[in-house]
């Protein structure tokens, strides 16, 4: 890029659409809003026996949002930060340190699938897996390090390994199956 170029430096971050403040406050507020709907329908099922939240909704969300709204980075950020400290002023869970690694997990996925998609030119499927792998790496070496300093009381895997395999899995078939061409050339614009 020159300097006469007519191209903001935003650009490479945001869609052109947010080069107005009005559009961008709109799409953190649908990720918000996207965030209260989620927390919403969890924390009810929960409540009815269904313990849907060990399906991993907000991994898909993240995921979904991309792929569907083709929001900033930034967008992303605020959805990843959201979800967790949504449920846990609407529910209580998870707890305040749990709901941080959660968000830097989420916004882990966000980045790293945005930017593997749009400046490596990976398929979804492969962005998905680079993006789930290093997630998970930050998520449990940051809740390793809160349970040795007892800011957490947890073991460091809680949810079932094979499970998390599971939805991990049904997510990876899920974008494959969504991989067309016309979201993919999306996230490339």
């Amino acid at each position: 890029m020159s300097i006469h170029s007519n191209r903001s430096v935003l650009s490479n971050i945001m869609p052109s659409r947010y080069f107005t403040a009005m559009y961008y406050v709109i799409e953190n507020m649908v990720m918000i809003l996207i965030a209260v709907t989620v927390v919403g329908i969890t924390s009810g099922s929960h409540s009815i026996g269904l313990p849907l939240y060990k399906l991993n909704p907000m991994h898909w969300v993240i995921y979904f949002a991309i792929l569907f709204r083709k929001p900033a980075i930034s967008s992303i950020v605020v959805l990843s930060f959201a979800l967790p400290f949504t449920s846990l002023l609407l529910t209580g869970q998870p707890l305040v340190f749990k709901s941080l690694i959660m968000s830097v997990e989420l916004s882990i996925y966000g980045i790293m699938f945005i930017s593997t998609i749009k400046y490596f030119n990976l398929t979804p499927v492969f962005a998905f897996i680079i993006s789930q792998v290093t997630g998970r790496i930050v998520y449990y070496g940051l809740k390793y390090i809160l349970i040795k300093i007892e800011l957490i009381d947890s073991f460091l895997v809680s949810t079932s390994i094979i499970l998390q395999f599971v939805v991990f899995v049904a997510l990876g078939i899920v974008l494959f199956l969504l991989d067309k061409k016309q979201l993919t050339r999306k996230l490339r614009d």
